[in-house]
């Protein structure tokens, strides 16, 4: 996925970090939905609207792919300022097994053969993770947050989860037209391994294609 704003200098004091509960979704939805709202709505092959729709029934159940279960959540003075969806490969391949059963309940049955078409042109763009990368699906910060250090609190704290695991390195997401979270991720030790589009996810989508970044841990 895509991703908003991170700086690089804390500005601000008294932030903490915590896991997210279900209870989070009527504010943590739209700041998921903002790290890549072109491809949830491709995944989907819905609209905006309904995409946000589709997210907050699947954010509320555990264990798959956009549960809460895998979100860390960033606080200044107890108020949630962002988000990051976040696992090591090996969750993230059960984790993507669920989505599927979790989709089944929630997207009506009209809407299956386009999703199909689309998850396979996705499947010719993404690349694989690895059972030791840590991957990063997707970082947004509400706007009034921005620009104040939350981002790089986020991107440490998943650096500190991938040794937890013995993780290799870390990769993400972002699409072509995500130019300022692109030159973000470099700053901050994320290197471009493969960048891959289709004329079918260009068209739909209008975001170029996918860039895979990664970072090796040391």
């Amino acid at each position: 996925m895509s991703f908003h704003s991170a700086a690089h200098v804390p500005l601000i004091q008294n932030v903490t970090l915590r896991p997210a509960i279900a209870a989070d979704v009527d504010w943590a939805v739209p700041l998921l939905l903002a790290t890549g709202p072109a491809l949830f709505s491709y995944v989907f092959a819905s609209a905006p609207d309904q995409t946000a729709l589709i997210l907050q029934q699947a954010f509320i159940r555990p264990q798959h792919a956009f549960s809460y279960e895998h979100t860390q959540v960033v606080e200044v003075q107890e108020q949630p300022a962002g988000l990051m969806v976040s696992y090591p490969g090996f969750i993230k391949r059960q984790a993507d097994e669920k989505v599927q059963q979790v989709m089944a309940g929630i997207l009506p049955l009209r809407k299956l053969p386009r999703i199909l078409v689309n998850l396979a042109d996705l499947t010719r763009i993404k690349q694989d993770v690895a059972p030791q990368e840590y991957y990063i699906l997707g970082l947004s910060i509400s706007p009034e947050f921005r620009n104040q250090g939350l981002g790089r609190c986020l991107l440490n704290q998943a650096e500190n989860q991938s040794r937890t695991y013995d993780c290799s390195g870390l990769c993400l997401d972002v699409t072509y037209t995500n130019t300022l979270a692109k030159a973000l991720f470099e700053r901050v030790g994320y290197r471009v391994t493969c960048s891959k589009t289709t004329p079918r996810f260009e068209q739909i989508t209008r975001a170029g294609g996918i860039h895979r970044m990664t970072k090796n841990l040391a």
